[in-house]
């Protein structure tokens, strides 16, 4: 499912994993499972490469800059705090 969201290969994604760009788990031994923190924390350290040296990430990585800012908007939303 991610490399369909990123437009990449299963092999690009297995390779960020054993590389420790992208935190994974193993379900019963075979089984990998990202969880979503781990992708979203691995799609703003791209975005922020990105902006700062002035290259876009390989891969699909980078959507439409409505799709980034509406991912910027809910990770940067305040949350209630309780009193």
């Amino acid at each position: 499912m991610l490399a369909e969201r990123w437009q990449c290969s299963e092999r690009h994604i297995r390779n960020q994993i054993a590389a420790g760009r992208l935190r994974a788990f193993r379900v019963g031994g075979k089984l990998l499972r990202i969880s979503m923190d781990a992708v979203e924390e691995y799609e703003c350290q791209s975005i922020a490469c990105a902006s700062t040296e002035g290259s876009s990430p390989s891969h699909g990585l980078m959507k439409s800059s409505a799709d980034n800012a509406a991912r910027l908007a809910r990770l940067t939303v305040r949350r209630p705090t309780a009193s």
